[in-house]
């Protein structure tokens, strides 16, 4: 069987069945709370390294696997939900839960900075580019009046017909995508954290 049939094979397969078995509101289902709230769960076993053994303990860091299991289950949450990171399993101290909030705020907080810092910095190379572009443009347009060197007006059109598009490439689509993932760097900057040990069943 060629690739082409196979893909379209598995394509058909996947809108019958996957997409339905998949769907976000099955995962929230199980997740949503009141108040337009999903609570993502972290079972913490008593062996677990709460902080990063990599780092001094000044730091505060968490254990990384605590921020990828996060991420991949807040993968399915739509940006408009608020989210409740709600931690269970491994009894914590008080100080151990406000560092475990501290270390998350500082985490989601940082990439919130740095996404307006991609957008900034996004939004300056589209201006860069846009003007680069017409410059070549106007020069391509006034040289071929006065110049028959086909071979280097040929370059500075292409030049700055590159240019323009990439500065539209920059404010449309990148820029979007940009936007998108300040909306989910808000979104989990703005996270809820509660605690329950399941050792002693207490608050």
């Amino acid at each position: 069987m060629k690739k082409k049939e196979v893909y379209k094979e598995r394509m058909a397969a996947l809108k019958q069945n996957a997409t339905k078995k998949y769907t976000n509101e099955r995962f929230l289902e199980k997740r949503k709370e009141e108040d337009h709230k999903v609570k993502i769960e972290v079972v913490l076993p008593q062996d677990f390294e709460l902080f990063d053994p990599l780092a001094p303990t000044k730091y505060g860091m968490l254990n990384p696997e605590i921020y990828r299991y996060i991420e991949e289950q807040v993968y399915f949450v739509p940006s408009e939900y608020d989210i409740v990171i709600h931690f269970s399993g491994k009894k914590l101290l008080p100080n151990e839960q406000d560092l475990v909030r501290k270390a998350l705020q500082d985490h989601y907080n940082l990439q919130v900075y740095d996404k307006l810092d991609d957008i900034r910095r996004n939004r300056l190379l589209g201006i860069f580019l846009l003007i680069f572009g017409s410059i070549a443009l106007a020069l391509y347009f006034f040289m071929t009046l006065r110049n028959h060197n086909f071979v280097l007006l040929e370059i500075i059109s292409i030049v700055g017909t590159f240019s323009v598009w990439e500065s539209v490439n920059c404010w449309l689509i990148q820029g979007h995508e940009r936007r998108v993932d300040l909306h989910n760097a808000l979104q989990m900057a703005l996270v809820q954290v509660s605690f329950h040990n399941l050792t002693d069943k207490t608050e």
